[in-house]
């Protein structure tokens, strides 16, 4: 627990209004957590509007659904799983 411990001045730049000085690790973890899980379910809300406005668009067009994914990314003209980066052997 790092309550009353002194803040270092690169904090103090991060949260200038002080309102996490008093927190403990566990709060500020699930405080990443709670914005992560956020911040993933407002891109999926994204992804789905995106899809239906498409079909929308294009109403004389059958779009295929089959793979489609928020998660996957376009690589090389084809859908793929993200790589993680900090795992990729090109990462030297």
């Amino acid at each position: 627990e790092c309550r009353g411990a002194p803040i270092s001045q690169e904090e103090q730049q991060l949260d200038p209004a002080g309102a996490y000085v008093e927190a403990s690790r566990a709060d500020l973890i699930k405080k990443i957590i709670a914005v992560k899980e956020s911040m993933i379910a407002a891109a999926s809300v994204q992804f789905h509007n995106v899809v239906a406005q498409l079909r929308i668009m294009n109403p004389n067009i059958e779009f295929v659904e089959d793979g489609l994914d928020e998660d996957k990314e376009v690589r090389e003209g084809r859908i793929a799983t993200p790589r993680d980066d900090n795992l990729s052997p090109d990462n030297d």
